[in-house]
């Protein structure tokens, strides 16, 4: 059955008791109701197809979210193609937004009330000569569905009405709204007490409905299979999300942890990675790009990705995406792209330092570590530094025949995003956990424990250097002890010993055939930052960033600071256009409120760490020697700075009931 066939039959069954118009659903007067007609889901072909209605229903906001979480970011331009919807929201001018394709809450509250309407009325201890609950999964599945979906909304609209129940009447008084850390929290209560239950559940019984998608085409190819185990939100990681924007870092680290580490979960770094051919630079070429440019087409492959939102092939099937179309060039949109890198994430990108390890003629030890000598000099512009950006995002100059009157029409500049699927939005993947359990860890006052996953990779001879003194406080973390985070490498899967013979270049690039591998090891893991600067392991200077100056002895919070620097530049590096920038910087300016020296000490966030960067995306100075914010856009800064530590209203959409 084709993807679209089933998916729209399923939405039928699950909103059959459909909404009759979303437009005043966020007033408090609002005549809009959800129709239960009293009806209890109590047949597993009902559940089945609620799931798949929700999928369809996430089809609906896939774009969105994606753009909404990179256009208020520091990481993209608007182009001069781009549309007025794009302009305005890249103008930050949210006030006057009108009908906006993007600006529409109402989506989201559909499938949060659809979620709701089926969390309310499944039953869940139906069994049919089962031993288990049937539908007890797609309870589950549903409610990660829902925490999603309002994590979404709150970071899109900052403030939104928490509804815990289907809306099947007029909603009366008014509807409290809640900041996204309160979201987080009030999400978390409905899993209060089940998380254990649950997770048990879904590791044994976890729904499974086979596979959709691969129908023959016209031209002889296929359209996508999709495996339905992937189109689910894994409940560890919906959990490690909600512990983390709640801002309970040991239990977001824990639940991260469990989803990396479990017995059937080994989730390694991997060791993809883009490089350059010799120590001479040279460029590697496309007739061997498959030699030295194993990121791109692994980090979005099955070794990569967790979930995504299935999306259809063409219009004619349903919803299809339009991302190929803002980030690339196409016939469609005669090569004007209308999303790009902003100046931002290009200064990012090459102020890094791409470093190899060489070693002397007369010993296989490696002996030293040497830099890309001509950074700034005839180099092009995005093979200096990390080489990420350069691997996901081509650009090439087309060259039109003299007097081809075509030729005006299109663009000359040809711009490819590789990191678009057109059949798949992404939702996780390996490295975005990576990076949010580094982020919890470091919180959890572990900054060594969560730089090393930036720079070496938590294998057992990283863990081992760690301090002790940093060890013991994983013991008591807020009177939670999440000393097992160092238990990725166990005695149950050890290495051989492996002499330096058997590794040809480093732990980035070696071989992984001379080990008898066994999770997280050098053999099979590195530091994400050696994704794409070489060997970030060797690298003396890229350390965690503190001030010594004046013979300053750092302190602990100099150093978790520091560590949230390098984070955001490597979620920058890592992460670029899929859609979770702006929610990053959110996040981590209002874990830094929390300390005793920011300038936004007790407040929602410390406001600045976001409007410094977002004020810059157009200005940044990709000179290494002067300050990258020399020449920030100070009207953006103060508009987002604001009084340095509210939540600032100035960041997000504007909710219907308050234009």
């Amino acid at each position: 059955m084709k993807l679209k066939t089933i998916l729209t039959i399923s939405l039928a069954v699950c909103i059959g008791a459909g909404v009759t118009s979303c437009e005043d659903m966020l007033r408090v007067d609002s005549k809009t109701v959800m129709y239960d007609y009293q009806n209890t889901l109590d047949d597993p072909t009902d559940t089945v197809y609620s799931v798949l209605g929700i999928i369809k229903k996430m089809q609906t906001i896939a774009d969105r979210t994606n753009i909404l979480g990179e256009i208020r970011g520091d990481l993209v331009a608007v182009s001069s193609h781009a549309s007025k919807d794009l302009r305005d929201l890249y103008d930050y001018d949210f006030k006057s937004l009108k009908d906006n394709k993007y600006d529409q809450a109402l989506d989201y509250y559909s499938i949060i009330n659809n979620c709701n309407f089926f969390l309310n009325q499944v039953d869940t201890t139906f069994t049919r000569n089962q031993q288990h609950p049937i539908m007890k999964g797609e309870y589950i599945v549903m409610l990660c569905y829902k925490a999603w979906a309002y994590l979404q909304l709150a970071q899109i609209y900052g403030e939104v009405p928490y509804f815990d129940k289907p809306i099947t009447g007029d909603i009366a008084g008014n509807v409290q709204k809640l900041n996204i850390k309160e979201v987080a929290q009030a999400l978390l209560e409905e899993f209060k007490g089940k998380e254990k239950n649950f997770i048990e559940y879904m590791d044994k019984y976890s729904p499974n409905y086979g596979k959709f998608g691969g129908e023959q085409l016209g031209d002889g190819s296929k359209t996508t299979e999709h495996q339905s185990k992937e189109l689910f939100i894994p409940i560890r990681l919906i959990l490690g999300d909600l512990y983390l924007w709640a801002e309970d870092y040991a239990h977001a680290a824990l639940y991260y942890h469990d989803f990396l580490a479990g017995d059937n979960r080994r989730y390694t770094v991997g060791v993809y990675d883009v490089r350059w051919l010799t120590n001479d630079f040279l460029y590697f070429g496309p007739d061997i790009t498959s030699s030295w440019d194993t990121y791109t087409r692994n980090i979005f492959s099955n070794n990569g990705y967790i979930c995504y939102i299935p999306m259809e092939a063409d219009q004619y099937s349903g919803t299809v995406t339009d991302l190929m179309n803002i980030y690339n060039s196409t016939e469609d949109n005669y090569y004007w792209y209308q999303l790009t890198r902003s100046r931002g994430l290009t200064a990012t990108s090459v102020r890094q330092n791409y470093c190899y390890h060489a070693k002397l003629s007369a010993d296989s030890r490696f002996e030293y570590p040497a830099y890309m000598a001509n950074k700034e000099d005839e180099l092009i512009l995005l093979r200096r530094g990390d080489l990420r950006l350069q691997s996901v995002l081509e650009t090439e100059y087309l060259i039109f025949d003299e007097g081809d009157i075509a030729s005006s029409n299109y663009n000359s500049e040809y711009q490819t995003l590789n990191k678009i699927n057109s059949e798949k939005i992404w939702l996780y993947r390996k490295d975005v956990v990576y990076l949010r359990l580094a982020e919890a860890l470091n919180r959890c006052e572990l900054p060594q424990t969560a730089f090393a996953i930036l720079k070496s990779g938590l294998c057992k001879a990283t863990i081992d250097s760690i301090s002790q003194g940093e060890k013991l406080r994983a013991k008591n973390v807020n009177g939670v002890d999440i000393s097992e985070i160092y238990t990725f490498a166990t005695e149950d899967f050890k290495k051989a010993k492996t002499s330096w013979e058997d590794v040809s270049f480093s732990a980035g690039v070696g071989t992984t055939n001379a080990y008898i591998s066994y999770w997280l090891d050098e053999g099979n893991t590195f530091g994400i930052h050696s994704r794409g600067c070489g060997d970030a392991d060797y690298d003396p200077n890229y350390r965690i960033p503190v001030d010594t100056t004046a013979g300053r002895v750092p302190t602990l919070e100099d150093s978790i600071r520091g560590v949230e620097e390098r984070l955001i530049d490597e979620m920058a590096l890592e992460t670029c256009f899929e859609g979770y920038r702006f929610g990053d910087l959110l996040r981590i300016s209002m874990h830094r409120a929390q300390d005793p020296s920011s300038p936004g000490y007790g407040g929602f966030a410390e406001n600045d760490f976001l409007a410094r960067r977002v004020a810059t995306r157009e200005t940044a100075v990709l000179d290494d020697k002067v300050d990258y914010y020399r020449d920030m856009d100070m009207n953006l800064y103060n508009k987002l700075n604001g009084d340095g530590k509210s939540l600032n209203k100035s960041w997000f959409l504007v909710l219907p009931d308050e234009k």
